[in-house]
């Protein structure tokens, strides 16, 4: 309808409080960019500055913010986004890390979220293999080797496990140690030979199971990025690469 087209038509450029001086126009990039707001990685659908003299970036739920919300694990708790975390609270619930820029806090409680971890689902779908989110879990994750603190998503069969933080560190690695600014989409996601292997499985089944743990990876670190789609529409193989 001609109702729905204007208000889609609306969004495609905002005016935004962190950047004052020029509209932000929405866009789409299989690249990494760093998020003016939150300070994350992000990718895929974005608001940018479209003057060549800026280089400013907006995940979409960084430019268009919830509301006041309530979390599942933190019922009792209303979150709103800050343009930067108060001093004397604490890391963010589900990452653990400290936040430097946007940040959803609790008065209440003095809780805080990451925008990216605010947005996290409580299902995800890798593949045929569905993932819910836990604040916590009894087994190790995956990609560490440890419980750890903070939320993990588990594989409805209980094979697959993978904290958040450790999602974001693969994130973080990739962007300080390979130059992960203005990366492809295909080379974003690390070579996970070496995390295999340290789980024995029946040859016949080592396969499969490395697929799982990829479409799981791949899902979750999609997500983080602040677009589920980009990493699981084909343009990342689903397969192990050889080293």
């Amino acid at each position: 309808t001609r109702s729905t087209a204007a208000a889609m038509t609306k969004f495609d450029e905002i005016p935004h409080p962190s950047h004052p001086e020029h509209k932000l126009e929405q866009s789409w990039t299989g690249k990494l960019f760093m998020c003016n707001g939150c300070n994350e990685p992000g990718i895929g659908s974005h608001y940018t500055c479209p003057q060549s003299s800026c280089s400013f970036d907006l995940h979409v739920h960084c430019a268009i913010p919830l509301g006041l919300f309530h979390h599942p694990f933190q019922r009792g708790c209303s979150f709103q986004l800050l343009p930067s975390p108060p001093e004397n609270t604490g890391s963010c619930n589900a990452c653990g890390e400290k936040g430097t820029g946007f940040v959803y806090h609790c008065k209440g409680c003095k809780s805080n979220l990451h925008p990216c971890c605010a947005k996290l689902p409580m299902k995800l779908e890798a593949g045929d293999v569905n993932l819910y989110l836990y604040e916590k879990v009894k087994k190790s994750c995956q990609e560490c080797g440890y419980k750890g603190k903070g939320w993990s998503y588990r594989s409805v069969d209980k094979k697959c496990y993978l904290h958040v933080a450790c999602a974001k560190k693969l994130i973080a690695e990739k962007w300080l140690h390979g130059s992960g600014h203005g990366d492809d989409l295909q080379t974003t996601i690390p070579n996970l030979n070496n995390m295999i292997q340290k789980y024995h499985q029946p040859k016949g089944k080592l396969k499969r199971f490395a697929e799982i743990v990829r479409l799981v990876l791949q899902t979750v670190i999609s997500t983080l990025l602040g677009d589920p789609t980009a990493l699981i529409a084909g343009t990342v193989k689903l397969l192990l690469t050889d080293d």
